[in-house]
């Protein structure tokens, strides 16, 4: 792979080719611009600029879950199957918490997703638990129907 940098002196800018053996965050910039260099990948050496970078991607995937989950908690229809495909997504995003983001994360900010995943899983389960019950009586009430 090509590595390069760009430096900026003055009004200047300069890019140079170099190879870098120390590991960084790498991530994919969606810029589309037909004016730019393409640039398929990025890899940031200092820990306080993936900061940002990473707390708005984190921020990101929460919204798209909690929607989806909220979708799932309003609605009627709603099955059981579909709360555990929820707790799926959760745990998923739970371990990536913890295992990707784990090093370039604050304590207090990885705490603080982790708490808010928390929630979201205990309002799934508390919806798993209402649906079996629900589930039990329409059982119990096809049972008695059918005895004489």
């Amino acid at each position: 792979m090509e590595n390069y940098i760009i430096k900026k002196k003055n009004k200047n800018k300069r890019i140079s080719k170099f190879n870098y053996e120390e590991e960084g965050y790498l991530f994919k910039p969606n810029i589309k611009s037909a004016n730019l260099i393409k640039i398929t990948g990025l890899q940031l050496m200092d820990k306080k600029m993936t900061v940002p970078i990473l707390k708005q991607k984190i921020n990101k995937s929460f919204r798209k879950l909690a929607s989806i989950i909220l979708h799932i908690l309003n609605e009627e229809d709603t099955t059981s199957g579909d709360c555990v495909i929820a707790l799926d997504e959760i745990s998923k995003e739970k371990a990536i918490l913890r295992n990707k983001y784990k090093e370039y994360l604050e304590k207090e900010s990885l705490e603080k997703y982790l708490k808010r995943l928390k929630v979201l899983e205990q309002e799934v389960k508390e919806k798993i638990v209402t649906l079996r019950i629900l589930e039990e009586t329409q059982e119990q009430i096809l049972e008695k129907g059918r005895g004489r």
